[in-house]
C-alpha cells in the first residue's frame, strides 16, 4: 500500500510540475506583483498536501499583507531568515508568506527546477566570486525597498535538519542597507513526531534520492514557527548575524554555534592581545 500511495505521489508531482510551467508562462505574464505571490502561495500549499507533507505553522507574519501576496504595499518587504534542511524548504516558505529567495547560480541551470527557479524571481549568487556577495546583498536591499519579501538561508548550505549550523554574516548586510526588519522562521521536520533529518540532502545526496523518500515515507511533518521580526536600527551584520542565531536556536531547541564560535573568536583575540603584550613588557 505504501508503495502504492508513492506511486500515485509522484504521478500527481508529475501534474504538479506542468501546472506550474503552465503558470509560469501564461498566467504570470498577465498578472502583477502580488497577483503572482498569491498565485504562488497557492500551488505551494498544494504541493505540500501532494507530497504528504502535513504543515503545521506557530506564530504569524505581522503584515498580513505580506503573507498573503509576498509585497507589502506600505513599506519594505521582510528580510527572511530560515534554517535550510531540503530543497522543499522554499516550498514550505512560500506556503507561508511568498519571498523571492537567494540560491546558488548552479541552480539556475537545473532541470526544470532551474526554470522555475529563474520564473520565480530567484536572485542567484555566484560563490566563487568576492565582489557577488555586496552585488548580491544590492539586489536584495533593491528587492527589499520595493516592498518585497526576500528569502535567505544563512547557514549557505544545507543541515541534516537536527541542528542549526554557524550562520555567515556577510548576507545580513541587504538588512543594514536597506531598513528592514529580518524576520526569522524556524523549519523543524518530524517524522511520526520525532525529529528526523530524513528530508535534508546534506553530504551530496541526489535531489531525486530525497524526493523519493519524502514521496513514499507516510508521517512526515514540518512545524514552521515565524518569529518576532529583528529591528536593524543601529545594528551591524554581524550583530544581526548573532541576534538571527540565537533567537533561532532558542526556538529549535538546539546549540547556539554561531554564539559559539563568536566567543571562541574573542578568547583567541584576546590571548593574542595579552601575549603581545607580555611580549611588550618583556623587552
Amino acid at each position: 500500500m505504501r508503495y502504492v500511495i508513492g506511486c500515485g505521489r509522484m504521478a500527481a508531482v508529475g501534474i504538479m510540475i506542468l501546472v506550474i510551467l503552465f503558470i509560469l508562462l501564461v498566467l504570470f505574464p498577465l498578472v502583477g506583483r502580488k497577483g503572482r505571490g498569491r498565485c504562488v502561495r497557492r500551488v505551494c500549499r498544494v504541493l505540500m498536501r501532494v507530497l504528504g507533507v502535513r504543515m503545521t505553522v506557530r506564530g504569524a507574519v505581522p503584515v498580513a499583507q505580506s503573507a498573503e501576496c509576498g509585497v507589502n504595499g506600505e513599506g519594505p518587504g521582510y528580510m527572511v531568515c530560515a534554517n535550510h534542511v531540503s530543497f522543499i524548504d522554499i516550498f514550505i516558505l512560500d506556503a507561508v508568506l511568498p519571498c523571492r529567495f537567494v540560491a546558488k547560480k548552479e541552480i539556475a541551470s537545473w532541470p526544470v527546477f532551474g526554470f522555475i527557479a529563474r520564473g520565480t524571481g530567484t536572485l542567484f549568487i555566484d560563490r566563487n566570486r568576492k565582489r557577488a556577495v555586496l552585488e548580491i546583498a544590492d539586489a536584495m536591499a533593491g528587492a527589499i525597498n520595493e516592498g518585497t519579501n526576500v528569502l535567505f538561508f544563512p547557514e549557505g548550505t544545507t543541515g541534516n535538519g537536527l541542528e542549526l549550523l554557524p550562520f555567515h554574516p556577510n548576507l545580513f548586510e541587504a538588512a543594514v542597507r536597506s531598513g528592514a526588519q529580518i524576520l526569522p522562521v524556524t523549519l523543524r521536520y518530524t517524522l511520526d513526531g520525532k525529529p528526523s533529518g530524513l528530508v535534508s540532502y546534506a553530504g551530496d545526496v541526489a535531489l531525486f534520492t530525497v524526493l523519493k523518500r519524502i514521496l513514499f515515507t507516510p508521517g512526515l511533518d514540518v512545524e514552521v514557527t515565524v518569529l518576532d521580526p529583528v529591528s536593524v536600527d543601529g545594528k551591524t551584520r554581524q550583530a544581526l548575524c548573532l541576534e538571527a542565531s540565537a533567537l533561532m536556536s532558542g526556538a529549535l531547541g538546539v546549540s547556539d554555534v554561531t554564539a559559539e564560535r563568536e566567543e571562541a573568536r574573542r578568547r583567541r583575540l584576546q590571548a593574542m592581545s595579552e601575549t603581545k603584550a607580555e611580549a611588550e613588557k618583556t623587552v
